[in-house]
């Protein structure tokens, strides 16, 4: 409190006040936090950037929100920033630690006015402007989404009432502060008096988890699907003994908690073996993820059925949840003693769901943003005249009022011969198979399916070292037979729980995964698909060509 009511009084000193935009270009660390707090208190408004943005985008959006001020962190990012303020008058640039770059003056060396001096806190509504935080934008240019200090009060207070949350837990924070997921949950565990361990990136969290030992683990799905099958993968490695135990385990488990899942009561025999199975097999599991975690939240993205089901066969139940950075964010929630597997959750109290007649998921509540910073006719678009907030995904309701999403309806796929076909749940079940890391399906206007893939390269040079085939580079791999087999079993395995209409009938392998810097995700992980299309374009027109070319695989046969 001490530290954010003194950096406070140094933006103030430095002309900071009510309405100004502050722009954060700050990794995760306690640092953003007593910025972001600050801000709170001098009635400023905080504009996150994610840290790892080019130039050219922190100048768009520290120019669009009219920024006064652009902190920054790092000696990247500081001559990142300094190339980007410099065709923008007016911006001052400040470091938050001292000797970032020549010149460069940090926040600690702003003049510290004496108590006297020191501006009072600003009387604020609860619909005053907290955040401009701006989209990721898997289309066209990232737009400001106003939040104010209800939308994030309303979040805090539901999840104080919903979730066992205590300053007994010990969380980690690896998610970008910048998005209003990671942010949202920060706050959560501050008001509950929580623990925060900052983690550098997602790469670094399986290092670190048996050193932080966390009680509540916070990601997106792709976390929990590379666990899963870096857990399966090692188990059909080690063969023998072990991968038999580890099957019974996991049969047992599923027999017990599938009559759960269900509403049933398993056998007392079977809920004998499964505490066996527990105590001898998946208490390893949990120790390799710390060995103290109560739950885990997933957000972000659609979560694999698979995975969520394994990790609750483990005893990791996975609460997964929706909303939108409009909605900040979430909409709806599984809970502890609400968890229906498939679904995410049913919608939080305060706020209303409908589903529009072409199923499309409209939300009204405190949580919903105030509009789009400086686009009133985007923002008449989103919200219409009675507060619906327009989500842009599709879903439905159960008898239960459990929420289920089915894809984003931009994202909907329609063939040449008129079949919808929802990519989201297929790739994430290609995603959650051991050699398939990534998988975009095409197929909008096109007569049938097909997907780019990219093969799980670890997975692979594992599966080569075992046959004594070691040295292959990720281009090697990409091209092999071995893992044309690999990756066409695996898709065939999909396609046979799917619909004529939705089974993939031509594949193509990448060398390389989809990357942030490439601008092919977001920062949350999420596909740019427009940008795939461009990117891969002849590659994907060659899928729809009679003749099969090197690296084009043919299911159909």
């Amino acid at each position: 409190e001490r530290a954010t009511r003194e950096t406070a009084a140094r933006l103030a000193g430095a002309g900071i006040g009510p309405g100004d935009k502050v722009a954060l270009f700050v990794e995760n660390r306690p640092e953003w936090h007593i910025l972001d707090f600050a801000c709170h208190l001098l009635g400023a408004v905080s504009v996150p950037l994610y840290s790892t943005l080019p130039a050219h985008q922190v100048r768009y959006i520290v120019a669009d929100s009219h920024a006064k001020l652009l902190v920054v962190s790092g000696k990247e990012r500081a001559r990142t920033a300094l190339e980007a303020a410099s065709g923008l008058p007016g911006v001052r640039l400040l470091g938050v630690d001292r000797g970032l770059a020549d010149g460069l003056e940090s926040v600690g060396e702003l003049a510290l006015p004496p108590h006297r001096h020191r501006p009072e806190p600003p009387a604020l509504s609860g619909s005053d402007l907290a955040s401009l935080i701006y989209t990721s934008g898997t289309t066209g240019e990232p737009k400001g989404v106003m939040l104010s200090h209800r939308n994030f009060i309303s979040q805090v207070e539901t999840v104080r009432e919903l979730y066992p949350i205590t300053e007994r837990d010990i969380c980690m924070s690896f998610l970008p502060l910048s998005h209003v997921f990671e942010r949202t949950v920060d706050y959560v565990f501050f008001d509950r008096g929580a623990q925060i361990n900052y983690v550098e990136s997602i790469e670094r969290v399986a290092a670190q988890l048996t050193e932080i030992r966390p009680t509540i683990m916070v990601s997106v799905p792709r976390l929990y699907e590379r666990s899963y099958i870096k857990i399966i993968s090692k188990v059909q490695q080690e063969g023998g003994a072990k991968r038999r135990l580890f099957e019974w385990a996991v049969r047992v488990g599923r027999e017990v908690r599938g009559a759960a899942w269900r509403g049933e009561r398993a056998s007392a025999f079977a809920r004998g073996q499964f505490a066996v199975a527990r105590s001898r097999v998946f208490s390893k599991v949990l120790d390799r993820l710390g060995g103290r975690l109560r739950f885990s939240i997933s957000g972000g993205a659609p979560l694999a059925r698979e995975v969520a089901e394994f990790f609750d066969i483990v005893g990791l139940p996975i609460l997964q949840g929706y909303g939108l950075t409009e909605t900040s964010p979430v909409i709806a929630a599984n809970r502890l003693d609400a968890n229906r597997l498939g679904s995410v959750g049913q919608v939080f109290p305060g706020v209303e769901v409908r589903i529009a007649t072409d199923g499309e998921i409209l939300a009204r509540g405190p949580n919903i943003m105030l509009g789009y910073w400086g686009h009133p006719e985007a923002t008449a678009e989103t919200i219409d005249g009675d507060g619906w907030l327009h989500t842009g995904d599709v879903g439905y309701l159960d008898g239960d009022g459990y929420l289920f999403i089915t894809d984003r309806k931009k994202d909907i796929i329609v063939t040449s011969g008129g079949k919808n076909v929802a990519p989201q749940p297929i790739e994430g079940r290609l995603g959650a198979t051991p050699y398939i890391t990534q998988a975009v399906l095409i197929g909008d206007k096109f007569p049938y399916l097909t997907a780019l893939v990219v093969p799980n390269f670890e997975n692979l040079q594992a599966h080569f070292a075992s046959k004594g085939v070691t040295g292959l580079a990720q281009d090697e791999m990409a091209r092999h037979d071995e893992t044309q087999a690999l990756v066409a079993a695996a898709v065939k395995q999909v396609n046979g729980d799917l619909a004529t209409h939705e089974r993939i009938r031509r594949f193509t392998i990448l060398d390389r995964e989809l990357s942030l810097e490439e601008g092919e995700l977001t920062p949350t992980q999420k596909v740019r698909r427009r940008v795939v299309a461009e990117r891969y374009g002849a590659l994907i027109e060659r899928m729809y060509l009679k003749t099969q070319r090197a690296g084009e695989y043919d299911l159909s046969e």
